[in-house]
Order: C-alpha cells, then structure tokens, then sequence
C-alpha cells in the first residue's frame, strides 16, 4: 500500500524499512517501487535535506533515501509497520526533486 512502511526481508540490512511509494491505482503486481529507509544514527557526512528527508518510524528517525528508489519483488516487503501518509507531501517533494529538479 502506498505511504506503508515494511519491514525489508532483503539481503540489504543497512536499510531495515522500505517505504512503498507506487500508486494504488495499479494494482497487485508481482513487484513495488519503494524507497529504502536508512537510520539516521548511522548516516555520515552532509544530508541533502530536500532529496532525503527525515522521517520517524518505530521511534528512530530515518532518512529517506530518495535517491536510490527501486522496483523490487513484492516478496521482499515483510511485515507492515506504519503508516506515512501524513508525510505524503515530503516524500512526493524529494521525488519530485530527483526527478525534476524542483
């Protein structure tokens, strides 16, 4: 579901969550475009704020690693977490920055 966060059943444990960005409106498929989640505790060096904002999950800010977006397996998405619809606007903003420049 768009703006769900899952735990990440991947082999990359750097990103413990993904952020499921891809529309409802396409339907079940066999993968989901998503945006890994990264611990912010663990983030070194200079953040580009609007290309990876920061969001709370489970407690822990994360950063949204907007530019490394990917289509993965729907298999790999484990276990809903939360929901981050009310970040919608933030995480379309770093989309529409990696995309479009604005």
């Amino acid at each position: 579901m768009q703006y769900y966060v899952y735990k990440n059943t991947g082999r990359i444990a750097a990103y413990p969550y993904l952020l499921d960005v891809q529309s409802d409106i396409i339907g079940k498929r066999n993968t989901r475009v998503v945006i890994p989640l990264f611990p912010l505790k663990n983030y070194k060096g200079p953040r580009a704020d609007r290309l990876t904002p920061l969001v709370t999950v489970e407690g822990e800010e994360y950063v949204v690693m907007t530019h490394e977006l990917a289509s993965i397996p729907h298999r790999v998405l484990g276990e809903e977490v939360c929901k981050l619809n009310h970040q919608r606007e933030v995480v379309k903003a770093s989309m529409d920055f990696l995309f479009d420049g604005i």
